[in-house]
Protein backbone atom coordinates (compact mmCIF):
# COMPACT_ATOMS: atom_id res chain seq x y z
CA UNK A 1 0.00 0.00 0.00
CA UNK A 2 1.23 3.62 -0.80
CA UNK A 3 2.53 6.32 1.77
CA UNK A 4 0.89 9.56 1.60
CA UNK A 5 4.35 10.79 0.31
CA UNK A 6 4.43 8.34 -2.43
CA UNK A 7 1.42 9.46 -3.62
CA UNK A 8 2.45 12.93 -3.98
CA UNK A 9 5.37 11.25 -6.36
CA UNK A 10 2.65 8.49 -8.05
CA UNK A 11 1.50 8.97 -11.00
CA UNK A 12 -0.63 6.05 -10.43
CA UNK A 13 -2.49 7.39 -7.81
CA UNK A 14 -3.40 10.48 -10.36
CA UNK A 15 -5.18 7.72 -12.72
CA UNK A 16 -6.35 5.46 -10.14
CA UNK A 17 -8.23 9.18 -8.93
CA UNK A 18 -9.31 9.19 -12.70
CA UNK A 19 -10.10 5.78 -12.90
CA UNK A 20 -12.46 6.29 -9.78
CA UNK A 21 -14.28 9.13 -11.42
CA UNK A 22 -14.83 7.94 -14.47
CA UNK A 23 -16.88 5.62 -13.08
CA UNK A 24 -20.41 7.82 -13.35
CA UNK A 25 -19.63 9.03 -17.00
CA UNK A 26 -18.87 5.17 -18.11
CA UNK A 27 -22.11 4.02 -16.25
CA UNK A 28 -23.79 6.99 -18.70
CA UNK A 29 -22.35 6.42 -21.98
CA UNK A 30 -21.44 2.48 -22.20
CA UNK A 31 -25.31 2.00 -22.74
CA UNK A 32 -26.28 4.91 -24.83
CA UNK A 33 -26.00 3.62 -28.27
CA UNK A 34 -28.68 0.83 -26.80
CA UNK A 35 -31.16 3.23 -25.27
CA UNK A 36 -33.44 2.48 -28.19
CA UNK A 37 -32.83 -0.94 -27.47
CA UNK A 38 -33.67 -0.89 -24.01
CA UNK A 39 -37.28 0.77 -25.32
CA UNK A 40 -37.88 -2.05 -27.75
CA UNK A 41 -36.85 -4.66 -25.36
CA UNK A 42 -39.01 -2.75 -22.48
CA UNK A 43 -42.17 -1.46 -24.45
CA UNK A 44 -41.85 2.25 -23.44
CA UNK A 45 -40.65 4.66 -25.81
CA UNK A 46 -37.55 6.62 -26.06
CA UNK A 47 -38.63 9.52 -23.37
CA UNK A 48 -39.25 7.01 -20.54
CA UNK A 49 -35.62 5.20 -21.74
CA UNK A 50 -34.06 8.93 -21.32
CA UNK A 51 -35.51 8.91 -18.04
CA UNK A 52 -33.13 6.50 -16.98
CA UNK A 53 -30.37 8.88 -17.37
CA UNK A 54 -31.96 11.44 -15.40
CA UNK A 55 -32.42 8.87 -12.84
CA UNK A 56 -29.15 8.00 -12.39
CA UNK A 57 -27.68 11.99 -12.15
CA UNK A 58 -30.05 12.33 -9.27
CA UNK A 59 -28.56 9.26 -7.70
CA UNK A 60 -25.82 10.65 -8.25
CA UNK A 61 -26.66 14.15 -6.68
CA UNK A 62 -27.90 12.00 -3.47
CA UNK A 63 -24.44 9.81 -3.34
CA UNK A 64 -22.26 13.20 -4.00
CA UNK A 65 -24.63 15.54 -0.75
CA UNK A 66 -23.62 12.50 1.46
CA UNK A 67 -20.63 11.32 0.03
CA UNK A 68 -18.60 14.26 0.64
CA UNK A 69 -19.54 15.05 4.34
CA UNK A 70 -19.19 11.73 5.54
CA UNK A 71 -15.44 11.27 3.99
CA UNK A 72 -14.60 13.99 6.41
CA UNK A 73 -15.79 12.17 9.02
CA UNK A 74 -14.86 8.73 8.37
CA UNK A 75 -12.52 9.18 5.49
CA UNK A 76 -11.98 9.18 1.78
CA UNK A 77 -11.50 5.49 2.21
CA UNK A 78 -14.45 4.05 3.48
CA UNK A 79 -16.60 6.04 1.46
CA UNK A 80 -15.04 5.12 -1.71
CA UNK A 81 -15.30 1.09 -0.63
CA UNK A 82 -18.62 1.75 0.37
CA UNK A 83 -19.74 2.64 -2.66
CA UNK A 84 -17.70 0.95 -5.18
CA UNK A 85 -19.68 -2.22 -3.45
CA UNK A 86 -23.34 -0.64 -3.85
CA UNK A 87 -22.58 0.00 -7.16
CA UNK A 88 -21.61 -3.14 -8.65
CA UNK A 89 -24.74 -4.94 -6.44
CA UNK A 90 -27.07 -2.31 -8.00
CA UNK A 91 -25.68 -3.02 -11.42
CA UNK A 92 -26.25 -6.66 -11.14
CA UNK A 93 -29.59 -6.34 -9.85
CA UNK A 94 -30.07 -4.13 -12.96
CA UNK A 95 -29.17 -7.10 -14.82
CA UNK A 96 -32.02 -9.04 -14.09
CA UNK A 97 -34.47 -6.56 -14.30
CA UNK A 98 -37.45 -6.77 -16.32
CA UNK A 99 -39.29 -3.27 -16.26
CA UNK A 100 -38.50 0.14 -16.54
CA UNK A 101 -39.71 0.85 -13.20
CA UNK A 102 -36.99 -1.43 -11.80
CA UNK A 103 -34.40 0.02 -13.74
CA UNK A 104 -35.63 3.70 -12.62
CA UNK A 105 -34.88 2.90 -9.20
CA UNK A 106 -32.01 0.31 -9.49
CA UNK A 107 -30.41 3.21 -11.70
CA UNK A 108 -30.73 5.78 -8.86
CA UNK A 109 -29.11 3.32 -5.91
CA UNK A 110 -26.24 2.58 -8.57
CA UNK A 111 -25.59 6.44 -8.96
CA UNK A 112 -25.38 6.78 -4.95
CA UNK A 113 -23.01 4.17 -4.85
CA UNK A 114 -20.92 5.82 -7.68
CA UNK A 115 -21.47 9.12 -6.08
CA UNK A 116 -19.76 8.21 -3.12
CA UNK A 117 -16.85 6.95 -5.53
CA UNK A 118 -16.20 9.87 -6.85
CA UNK A 119 -17.18 12.49 -4.70
CA UNK A 120 -14.10 11.89 -2.95
CA UNK A 121 -11.82 12.40 -5.94
CA UNK A 122 -11.26 16.27 -6.10
CA UNK A 123 -10.94 16.25 -2.22
CA UNK A 124 -8.53 13.21 -2.26
CA UNK A 125 -6.40 15.48 -4.95
CA UNK A 126 -6.78 18.85 -2.52
CA UNK A 127 -5.73 16.34 0.20
CA UNK A 128 -2.38 15.39 -1.14
CA UNK A 129 -1.72 18.06 -3.14
CA UNK A 130 -0.95 21.89 -2.57
CA UNK A 131 -3.54 24.17 -3.08
CA UNK A 132 -1.70 26.06 -5.88
CA UNK A 133 -1.20 22.72 -7.69
CA UNK A 134 -5.31 21.61 -7.68
CA UNK A 135 -6.10 23.09 -10.72
CA UNK A 136 -3.67 21.72 -12.95
CA UNK A 137 -4.00 18.28 -11.24
CA UNK A 138 -7.21 17.86 -11.38
CA UNK A 139 -7.16 19.09 -14.94
CA UNK A 140 -5.13 16.01 -15.80
CA UNK A 141 -7.03 14.04 -14.47
CA UNK A 142 -10.35 15.09 -16.20
CA UNK A 143 -8.40 14.37 -19.34
CA UNK A 144 -7.81 10.93 -18.62
CA UNK A 145 -11.77 10.85 -17.12
CA UNK A 146 -12.64 12.01 -20.67
CA UNK A 147 -10.54 8.96 -22.28
CA UNK A 148 -13.09 6.42 -21.01
CA UNK A 149 -16.42 8.31 -22.42
CA UNK A 150 -14.57 8.81 -25.67
CA UNK A 151 -14.49 4.86 -26.08
CA UNK A 152 -17.31 3.66 -24.09
CA UNK A 153 -20.31 4.14 -26.33
CA UNK A 154 -17.81 2.14 -29.12
CA UNK A 155 -17.31 -0.46 -26.16
CA UNK A 156 -20.94 -0.42 -25.26
CA UNK A 157 -21.83 -1.20 -28.66
CA UNK A 158 -19.20 -3.82 -29.26
CA UNK A 159 -20.82 -5.44 -26.15
CA UNK A 160 -24.46 -5.14 -27.41
CA UNK A 161 -23.95 -8.24 -29.30
CA UNK A 162 -24.84 -10.27 -26.85
CA UNK A 163 -27.81 -7.98 -25.40
CA UNK A 164 -27.80 -4.22 -23.76
CA UNK A 165 -27.40 -6.36 -20.52
CA UNK A 166 -24.11 -7.53 -20.81
CA UNK A 167 -22.97 -3.94 -20.52
CA UNK A 168 -24.25 -3.58 -17.42
CA UNK A 169 -22.72 -6.81 -16.24
CA UNK A 170 -18.82 -5.19 -17.78
CA UNK A 171 -19.95 -2.16 -15.68
CA UNK A 172 -19.84 -4.40 -12.76
CA UNK A 173 -17.04 -6.14 -13.23
CA UNK A 174 -14.82 -2.70 -13.67
CA UNK A 175 -16.47 -1.48 -10.41
CA UNK A 176 -15.23 -4.59 -8.70
CA UNK A 177 -11.45 -3.87 -10.31
CA UNK A 178 -11.64 -0.74 -8.72
CA UNK A 179 -13.14 -2.08 -5.60
CA UNK A 180 -10.00 -4.28 -4.92
CA UNK A 181 -7.71 -1.81 -6.40
CA UNK A 182 -8.69 0.83 -3.42
CA UNK A 183 -8.20 -1.64 -0.83
CA UNK A 184 -5.25 -3.06 -1.20
CA UNK A 185 -2.77 -0.20 -2.58
CA UNK A 186 -4.81 2.99 -1.54
CA UNK A 187 -4.75 4.46 1.85
CA UNK A 188 -6.38 6.97 3.36
CA UNK A 189 -6.17 10.74 2.53
CA UNK A 190 -7.80 12.18 4.98
CA UNK A 191 -6.11 12.58 8.21
CA UNK A 192 -7.59 15.43 9.71
CA UNK A 193 -10.69 13.07 10.61
CA UNK A 194 -12.52 13.62 14.40
CA UNK A 195 -12.49 11.34 17.38
CA UNK A 196 -15.85 9.91 16.86
CA UNK A 197 -18.83 9.95 14.24
CA UNK A 198 -21.18 12.90 14.74
CA UNK A 199 -24.36 12.97 11.98
CA UNK A 200 -24.82 16.47 13.45
CA UNK A 201 -21.23 17.01 12.18
CA UNK A 202 -21.92 15.58 9.13
CA UNK A 203 -24.43 18.31 8.58
CA UNK A 204 -23.03 21.13 10.10
CA UNK A 205 -19.64 20.81 7.48
CA UNK A 206 -22.26 20.55 4.71
CA UNK A 207 -23.78 23.75 6.03
CA UNK A 208 -20.05 24.80 6.74
CA UNK A 209 -19.03 24.67 3.28
CA UNK A 210 -22.23 26.23 1.81
CA UNK A 211 -22.09 29.20 3.94
CA UNK A 212 -17.86 29.84 4.03
CA UNK A 213 -17.21 33.10 2.75
CA UNK A 214 -14.43 34.71 0.98
CA UNK A 215 -13.75 38.52 2.85
CA UNK A 216 -17.29 38.25 3.61
CA UNK A 217 -18.41 37.30 0.12
CA UNK A 218 -20.54 33.94 -0.78
CA UNK A 219 -18.61 33.25 -3.50
CA UNK A 220 -18.32 29.13 -3.49
CA UNK A 221 -22.16 29.09 -3.21
CA UNK A 222 -22.14 30.80 -6.14
CA UNK A 223 -19.35 29.32 -8.01
CA UNK A 224 -21.65 25.94 -7.19
CA UNK A 225 -24.66 27.12 -8.66
CA UNK A 226 -22.55 28.70 -11.75
CA UNK A 227 -21.15 24.71 -12.32
CA UNK A 228 -24.80 23.44 -11.85
CA UNK A 229 -26.58 25.53 -14.61
CA UNK A 230 -23.38 25.09 -17.00
CA UNK A 231 -23.45 21.45 -16.54
CA UNK A 232 -26.97 21.46 -17.48
CA UNK A 233 -25.89 22.30 -21.36
CA UNK A 234 -23.90 19.01 -21.35
CA UNK A 235 -26.19 16.84 -19.73
CA UNK A 236 -28.58 18.15 -22.19
CA UNK A 237 -26.70 16.85 -24.60
CA UNK A 238 -26.27 13.82 -23.36
CA UNK A 239 -29.68 12.66 -21.86
CA UNK A 240 -30.82 13.51 -25.90
CA UNK A 241 -28.13 12.44 -27.63
CA UNK A 242 -29.15 8.98 -28.82
CA UNK A 243 -32.90 10.86 -29.91
CA UNK A 244 -30.78 13.40 -32.01
CA UNK A 245 -28.18 11.86 -33.40
CA UNK A 246 -29.95 8.07 -33.71
CA UNK A 247 -33.91 8.94 -33.75
CA UNK A 248 -33.48 11.95 -35.64
CA UNK A 249 -30.88 12.04 -37.66
CA UNK A 250 -30.75 8.18 -38.25
CA UNK A 251 -27.21 6.98 -37.03
CA UNK A 252 -26.18 4.08 -37.03
CA UNK A 253 -24.79 2.63 -33.33
CA UNK A 254 -21.49 2.90 -34.13
CA UNK A 255 -22.11 6.13 -36.45
CA UNK A 256 -23.81 7.29 -32.87
CA UNK A 257 -20.02 5.99 -30.97
CA UNK A 258 -18.08 8.00 -33.66
CA UNK A 259 -19.90 11.55 -33.11
CA UNK A 260 -20.06 10.90 -29.74
CA UNK A 261 -16.45 10.54 -29.63
CA UNK A 262 -15.65 13.56 -31.47
CA UNK A 263 -17.82 14.90 -28.43
CA UNK A 264 -14.95 13.92 -26.12
CA UNK A 265 -12.61 15.27 -28.21
CA UNK A 266 -13.59 18.56 -28.02
CA UNK A 267 -14.13 18.31 -24.61
CA UNK A 268 -10.31 17.25 -24.09
CA UNK A 269 -9.56 20.18 -26.49
CA UNK A 270 -11.23 22.49 -24.48
CA UNK A 271 -9.61 20.76 -21.22
CA UNK A 272 -6.13 21.26 -22.59
CA UNK A 273 -6.96 24.95 -23.53
CA UNK A 274 -8.00 25.96 -20.30
CA UNK A 275 -4.51 24.20 -19.17
CA UNK A 276 -2.79 25.88 -21.25
CA UNK A 277 -3.79 29.45 -20.43
CA UNK A 278 -4.46 28.74 -16.81
CA UNK A 279 -0.45 29.93 -16.46
CA UNK A 280 -1.32 33.35 -18.15
CA UNK A 281 -5.11 34.32 -17.29
CA UNK A 282 -7.05 33.95 -13.73
CA UNK A 283 -9.15 30.98 -13.25
CA UNK A 284 -12.53 33.80 -13.36
CA UNK A 285 -11.22 34.89 -16.34
CA UNK A 286 -10.96 31.94 -18.56
CA UNK A 287 -14.16 30.68 -16.95
CA UNK A 288 -16.19 34.35 -18.29
CA UNK A 289 -15.05 34.18 -21.80
CA UNK A 290 -16.09 30.20 -22.18
CA UNK A 291 -19.19 31.09 -20.84
CA UNK A 292 -19.67 33.91 -23.14
CA UNK A 293 -18.97 31.76 -26.06
CA UNK A 294 -21.35 29.04 -24.68
CA UNK A 295 -24.26 32.01 -24.36
CA UNK A 296 -23.65 32.77 -27.74
CA UNK A 297 -23.43 29.68 -29.56
CA UNK A 298 -26.54 28.11 -28.03
CA UNK A 299 -28.48 31.26 -29.23
CA UNK A 300 -26.96 30.52 -32.61
CA UNK A 301 -28.24 27.68 -32.55
CA UNK A 302 -32.13 28.49 -31.53
CA UNK A 303 -31.65 30.85 -34.49
CA UNK A 304 -30.63 27.96 -36.72
CA UNK A 305 -33.61 25.54 -35.56
CA UNK A 306 -36.43 28.55 -35.66
CA UNK A 307 -35.51 29.43 -38.90
CA UNK A 308 -35.10 26.16 -40.85
CA UNK A 309 -34.53 22.50 -40.27
CA UNK A 310 -30.42 22.56 -39.85
CA UNK A 311 -28.60 19.59 -41.27
CA UNK A 312 -26.66 16.75 -39.06
CA UNK A 313 -23.60 18.70 -40.22
CA UNK A 314 -24.82 21.95 -38.63
CA UNK A 315 -26.16 20.15 -35.33
CA UNK A 316 -22.74 19.01 -34.85
CA UNK A 317 -20.49 21.66 -35.60
CA UNK A 318 -22.87 23.27 -33.00
CA UNK A 319 -22.81 20.56 -30.35
CA UNK A 320 -19.10 20.44 -30.76
CA UNK A 321 -18.81 24.10 -29.59
CA UNK A 322 -21.01 23.70 -26.77
CA UNK A 323 -19.76 20.66 -25.53
CA UNK A 324 -15.73 21.87 -25.90
CA UNK A 325 -17.25 25.31 -23.87
CA UNK A 326 -18.15 22.96 -21.12
CA UNK A 327 -14.72 20.93 -21.27
CA UNK A 328 -12.67 24.35 -20.73
CA UNK A 329 -15.12 26.05 -18.06
CA UNK A 330 -14.86 22.91 -15.81
CA UNK A 331 -11.02 22.65 -14.60
CA UNK A 332 -11.05 26.24 -14.02
CA UNK A 333 -14.30 26.70 -11.85
CA UNK A 334 -13.75 23.51 -10.44
CA UNK A 335 -9.96 24.24 -9.60
CA UNK A 336 -10.97 27.12 -8.28
CA UNK A 337 -13.69 26.73 -6.33
CA UNK A 338 -12.27 24.36 -3.94
CA UNK A 339 -8.71 26.37 -3.52
CA UNK A 340 -11.49 28.80 -1.37
CA UNK A 341 -11.38 25.51 1.16
CA UNK A 342 -8.58 24.78 3.75
CA UNK A 343 -11.42 23.06 6.10
CA UNK A 344 -14.80 20.93 4.88
CA UNK A 345 -12.84 20.12 1.53
CA UNK A 346 -15.01 17.19 1.28
CA UNK A 347 -18.18 18.65 1.98
CA UNK A 348 -17.09 21.51 -0.46
CA UNK A 349 -16.21 18.82 -3.24
CA UNK A 350 -20.07 17.20 -2.57
CA UNK A 351 -21.28 20.58 -3.15
CA UNK A 352 -20.09 20.97 -6.46
CA UNK A 353 -20.87 17.74 -7.80
CA UNK A 354 -23.91 17.58 -6.33
CA UNK A 355 -25.24 20.88 -7.35
CA UNK A 356 -23.90 19.44 -11.44
CA UNK A 357 -25.31 16.87 -10.87
CA UNK A 358 -28.94 17.70 -9.39
CA UNK A 359 -29.36 20.93 -11.59
CA UNK A 360 -28.17 18.33 -14.54
CA UNK A 361 -30.55 15.82 -14.06
CA UNK A 362 -33.45 18.26 -13.72
CA UNK A 363 -32.19 20.50 -17.15
CA UNK A 364 -31.43 17.24 -18.92
CA UNK A 365 -35.05 15.81 -17.88
CA UNK A 366 -36.63 19.03 -18.72
CA UNK A 367 -34.94 19.25 -22.34
CA UNK A 368 -35.65 15.71 -22.98
CA UNK A 369 -39.79 15.75 -22.11
CA UNK A 370 -40.14 19.41 -23.53
CA UNK A 371 -38.44 18.01 -27.31
CA UNK A 372 -41.56 15.72 -28.13
CA UNK A 373 -39.53 15.05 -31.46
CA UNK A 374 -37.97 18.46 -32.03
CA UNK A 375 -34.70 19.90 -31.71
CA UNK A 376 -35.55 23.87 -30.92
CA UNK A 377 -36.43 23.00 -27.13
CA UNK A 378 -33.31 21.55 -26.84
CA UNK A 379 -30.87 24.44 -27.71
CA UNK A 380 -33.34 26.88 -26.15
CA UNK A 381 -33.20 24.90 -22.43
CA UNK A 382 -29.06 24.99 -23.23
CA UNK A 383 -29.66 29.00 -24.12
CA UNK A 384 -31.73 29.12 -20.72
CA UNK A 385 -28.95 27.58 -18.52
CA UNK A 386 -25.98 28.81 -19.97
CA UNK A 387 -27.54 32.91 -19.43
CA UNK A 388 -28.46 31.81 -15.37
CA UNK A 389 -25.07 30.27 -15.17
CA UNK A 390 -23.81 33.07 -16.38
CA UNK A 391 -25.72 35.45 -13.85
CA UNK A 392 -23.98 33.45 -11.13
CA UNK A 393 -20.90 34.01 -12.40
CA UNK A 394 -21.01 37.66 -12.89
CA UNK A 395 -21.99 37.69 -9.24
CA UNK A 396 -19.16 35.73 -8.11
CA UNK A 397 -16.82 37.72 -10.37
CA UNK A 398 -17.76 40.81 -8.75
CA UNK A 399 -17.63 39.23 -5.61
CA UNK A 400 -14.33 38.60 -6.31
CA UNK A 401 -12.69 41.64 -6.76
CA UNK A 402 -12.14 41.94 -3.13
CA UNK A 403 -10.17 38.76 -3.53
CA UNK A 404 -6.94 37.92 -5.15
CA UNK A 405 -7.57 36.40 -8.30
CA UNK A 406 -4.74 34.99 -9.52
CA UNK A 407 -3.93 32.11 -11.39
CA UNK A 408 -4.91 28.91 -9.72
Amino acid sequence: MYTKQQLVLSRFFLIFVAGLAALGPLSIDAYLPTLPDVASDLGVDMAAANLTISSFMFGMAIGQFLGGPLSDQLGRRKIGLVGLAIHVVATMLIVASSSIDQILVLRLIQAIGGGFASVICLAQVRDVFAPDKVSNKFANIVIVILLAPMFAPVIGTLISVWGWRAIFIALAAYGLVMMLIYGFMIPETNHDLPDKFSTREVFKGYWAAISKRTNGRLIGLRLALFTGFSAGVLFSYVTNAAFILIEHFHLTKMQFSAVFGAMILALMGGNRLTVWLLNRRSALQIVSAVNLAQVVTAGLMVLVCYVSEPSLAMIVAGLTMLVGCYGAISPAASGYFISLYDKNIGAASSLSSTSMFTFGAIIGGVSSVLADGQLLPIFAVMLASSMIARLFLLSAKASSELVVDSPV
